[in-house]
């Protein structure tokens, strides 16, 4: 009997483990099917217009550049500006010690007077023979002797005439103007230094209102240039580094006659009428060549668009998971990217907490941010999908960048912003 009571215990013992065990199991597999959501901010992909540009960095130069030297030899007496003086075509600028060349021009001119008067008296002479000649009172060949005389010294007298005004203009040479419009640099010789003919370099004058900026583009986007350059002079903007705020407009004006084999590259130049003196010569800038305008495309925030084996892709909320959506990348900025395929407007675009996300994780919206107006222009670059490289291209109008992605979020503010119209601040 004892040993019945015994084995039923332990038969007991054995299916008290056994549910226990099938009862653990299948809590772990209930606590592994209820995965907590990840809590994201979204923003929802929106339509609108965009600039199709192309980004480069560009060098100011001023449209007209002279090195002013002196035409004659001498020392310098005076000198009549300032280092960094606006200056006028015109406008005296260095006087030269004149006196060794108004001596010069003295002399020519008195003997210019001498040979007028001989020149006067053989005429005379000429004038009497001829008559007396015409009379028979004198031979032909004493006529033809007063006629040589006579034009012997007109000659000379012409020749001496020139020399005055070799003389004279060596006098004016001695007053050196500036030959442009622009601003002088520093003078490279100071008063009493004594200057060589077509050698001393005195100073710089440069234009710089209008300026140029000198860029270059890949070779590949040349028949894309110049097909929409045949109706319409292309628009260029100028974005100063300390100076994004205000972006400068002007007009292409040359491209180059050839593409450079070493670097694939060619060169262009665009001229900003440069009013206000935002550009410099020297200065480095970005460029944004302005193509045309994308009409109605889709827009979703940079750190939105991840990077996958299979090419770039975002995390759009679907029936509560992140489901990933390859796009095709047009253009992107700093903030700001427009894609032609994979998104519809409206779709709801996870921004932030990329790292706790995998395929069709599951996802709870904290907040769905607010899209941005565009404000100013910011460099950005354009997708090849031939070549699956990067082209100089930028997306216009990006406003400032988003918050950290776990940082608070203020009611008005925006992680997502685009290009939009073109900016019009600064056009000249």
């Amino acid at each position: 009997m004892n040993a019945s009571h015994c084995q039923a215990a332990i038969r007991a013992s054995l299916l008290l483990v056994v549910v226990l065990s099938v009862f653990g199991a299948c809590t772990k597999k209930d606590n592994k099917r209820q995965v907590p959501a990840v809590p994201v901010n979204v923003v929802k992909a929106e339509t609108r217009d965009a600039e199709r540009l192309l980004d480069a960095v560009g060098t100011v130069k001023a449209s007209n550049s002279v090195t002013v030297k002196p035409q004659v030899e001498g020392r310098i007496l005076r000198i009549h500006f300032l280092d960094g003086d606006k200056v006028e075509a015109g406008q005296l600028l260095y006087t030269i010690d004149p006196g060794t060349y108004s001596y010069s021009h003295s002399g020519a001119l008195a003997d210019v007077a001498k040979d007028r008067a001989d020149a006067e008296m053989a005429r005379k002479d000429f004038m009497r023979f001829k008559a007396l000649m015409e009379q028979g009172v004198v031979s032909r060949d004493e006529y033809e002797q007063k006629q040589t005389a006579y034009q012997t010294a007109r000659k000379a007298m012409e020749s001496d005439m020139a020399q005055a005004g070799i003389a004279g203009k060596k006098v004016s040479y001695t007053r050196i103007s500036s030959p442009i419009d622009g601003i002088a640099g520093s003078t490279i010789l100071d008063e009493g230094n004594l200057v060589v003919a077509d050698q001393s370099e005195l100073v710089v004058i440069k234009t710089v209102a209008p300026a140029d900026i000198t860029f270059s583009i890949p070779g590949k986007y040349l028949s894309m240039v110049r097909s929409r350059a045949v109706d319409e002079n292309l628009k260029v903007r100028a974005i100063p580094a300390l100076g994004a705020a205000n972006p400068v407009l002007g007009e292409l004006t040359f491209v180059d006659n050839w593409i450079n084999t070493a670097t694939g590259m060619i060169n262009l130049k665009a001229r900003f009428a440069n009013e206000d003196r935002n550009l410099w010569p020297g200065q480095f800038v970005t460029i944004q060549l302005i193509l045309g305008v994308l009409d109605n495309v889709v827009h979703v925030p940079t750190q939105a668009v991840q990077k996958g084996p299979d090419g770039d892709f975002v995390y759009v909320v679907k029936d509560g998971k992140a489901v990933v959506t390859p796009v095709s990348v047009i253009m992107s900025s700093v903030d700001d990217v427009v894609v032609d395929k994979g998104l519809s407007p409206g779709d709801q675009i996870i921004v932030d907490g990329m790292f706790r996300l995998y395929p069709n994780a599951p996802v709870a919206v904290k907040k769905t941010l607010p899209a941005s107006k565009p404000a100013t222009p910011a460099a950005a670059k354009q997708a090849d999908s031939s070549e699956n490289d990067s082209a100089n291209a930028t997306a216009a109008n990006a406003t400032a960048a988003p918050e950290p992605a776990d940082a608070p979020v203020p009611a008005d503010a925006a992680n997502a912003t685009g290009a939009g119209e073109a900016s019009t601040g600064g056009e000249s």
